[in-house]
């Protein structure tokens, strides 16, 4: 297997999620000055130097790993947003911190004509290349492109992708039997995305994904891993046991990958895919969150009826030995255009707790406020 390793970037740590949120207090990690190096005298007064005190103990460090699920802001040429998409995240911006923010790219940022599906009637969403910024400049870092929707603009279109995500300073996560890193302060953290075809790392080869997390795991401190999966549709918000199949097509045992990514060194596995939330499990220590639902579809990409309107920002903070810290899902619903709102009433709350009993004394709640409540040990 072929494994190439994408430049990575030197990113400034970002707000760490807020003790109020997540009903912790939550430390920051610090970076010591370094000290110029001592002139060489030749020993002249070595006799007079006091040996030098211990060095103080660096103190823990920990970072924010943010997530949102499926997210495009239109589709060209019929779904253009009217201001370029200035406006799309204007609604949730404010939440759209941590230290590695990442979104499911629900299509392709390229206008490549490219049949799909051999004259099927299917949906496009593509957007112009220079799109990429709005992400940027709402905050993200990273793009995770392994979907359903990531090569609606054909191979070439999933070229320029990568290319217009990496200009506007992203990482692109999910090109296929690829490592997208990120630096944060000496701690590496890799970000490895999937989807149930054989143009990314496939979810269906568990041999695949197995290897792809684990040589991710030997070059970065934490390890995130991003797929789409699963069937779609508000009546698929339970994570079945076994294969998953969606219209024929083979989705691949969402559970059995899952585990298979913590089992390789995943610290986080983060699902997208069906529309709708999923419930969240506790898998060796490792959070498992399988799926964020509809983030946002503007210009009506996506339906916003019952269910399938609402999601979450999944933010998540990790020791650098991959402990979970604490965590909070903020709820997100869609206004009447598909854009991104924050949720006063907190429905993805309930949702996410309802579904608990897929997992048992595995499962992973929420509080009044959001924040993850982990099972005992």
């Amino acid at each position: 297997m072929h494994h190439s390793r994408p430049t990575s970037r030197q990113l400034p740590r970002r707000g760490v999620l807020a003790g109020a949120a997540a009903g912790i207090a939550l430390t920051a990690a610090a970076c010591s000055e370094e000290e110029e190096p001592p002139v060489d005298d030749g020993g002249v007064g070595a006799a007079e130097e006091s040996p030098s005190p211990s060095p103080s103990p660096e103190p823990p460090r920990s970072i924010t790993i943010t997530h949102v699920g499926d997210t495009m802001p239109g589709s060209h040429p019929d779904n253009m947003p009217s201001d370029e998409g200035a406006s799309f995240f204007d609604g949730v911006v404010e939440e759209l911190t941590g230290d590695v923010v990442i979104a499911n790219l629900e299509g392709a940022l390229s206008t490549l004509e490219f049949d799909k599906c051999g004259g099927c009637d299917a949906y496009y969403f593509r957007l112009p290349g220079e799109y990429a910024q709005v992400f940027a400049d709402a905050g993200f870092h990273v793009l995770n492109q392994a979907n359903n929707h990531g090569w609606d603009a054909g191979p070439d279109g999933a070229v320029e992708t990568q290319e217009a995500v990496r200009d506007a300073g992203m990482e692109l996560a999910g090109v296929k039997d690829e490592v997208a890193y990120v630096e944060l302060d000496g701690l590496t953290v890799g970000i490895v995305g999937f989807a149930p075809y054989t143009f990314y790392t496939d979810v269906r080869d568990l041999d695949a994904v197995s290897a792809l997390v684990a040589e991710a795991k030997s070059q970065a401190d934490l390890v995130v891993a991003t797929a789409h999966l699963g069937a779609e549709g508000s009546d698929q918000m339970h994570t079945p046991e076994g294969t998953e199949t969606y219209y024929g097509e083979d989705r691949g045992d969402t559970r059995a990958f899952a585990r298979t990514c913590v089992d390789a060194g995943a610290d986080l596995v983060i699902g997208h895919g069906p529309h709708v939330l999923r419930g969240m499990e506790l898998y060796n220590g490792k959070l498992i969150a399988y799926s964020l639902g509809n983030f946002g579809g503007g210009q009506n990409l996506f339906s916003t009826d019952g269910p399938l309107g609402v999601a979450g920002i999944l933010k998540v903070t990790i020791s650098a030995e991959g402990v979970i810290e604490g965590g909070t899902l903020v709820p997100t619903v869609m206004d009447d255009n598909g854009y991104p709102l924050l949720d006063p009433d907190g429905e993805a709350i309930g949702t996410i707790n309802d579904l608990a009993g897929d997992f048992g004394e595995n499962a992973v709640t929420l509080d009044d406020d959001g924040a993850l409540v982990l099972p005992a040990a």
